[in-house]
């Protein structure tokens, strides 16, 4: 593959990425709380703003750490194809292994955070 392919099809990833997951974030506020499988529902249908917050928040995490994982492999390509250096894939063994931590922290996050009841204002 050609570089220039290589960067259009990068940027159309982040480009896709970025309006799909913020469009999503955009229509999940419409969404009745009776329909979202989430702990303590009827706890949360209280404080439906502060929910759509956390969940808006949450598909910008995962667009950031999409966007993350592929700035990462196009770094490691570009070092791989450098010829100054001799470098094998296997020293990029860690790309894998860190893209898997970060996907897993960001899922992991919302149920987490979800478990967490909110504070009513009166009690901060």
């Amino acid at each position: 593959m050609s570089r220039e392919t290589i960067f259009y099809g990068a940027v159309a990833i982040f480009l896709i990425n970025n309006t799909l997951i913020n469009t999503v974030a955009k229509l999940f506020t419409r969404i009745p709380v009776s329909q979202i499988p989430i702990p303590n529902q009827p706890f949360w249908a209280d404080h439906r703003a502060e929910l759509n917050e956390i969940i808006t928040n949450w598909f910008y995490a995962i667009m950031a750490a999409i966007n993350t994982i592929l700035g990462l492999a196009l770094f490691v390509l570009s070092l791989l194809n450098r010829s100054d250096l001799t470098a094998t894939p296997i020293n990029y063994a860690w790309l894998l292994p860190l893209s898997t931590l970060i996907l897993a922290a960001v899922l992991i996050a919302l149920p987490v955070r979800l478990l967490i009841k909110p504070v009513a204002h009166d009690e901060r």
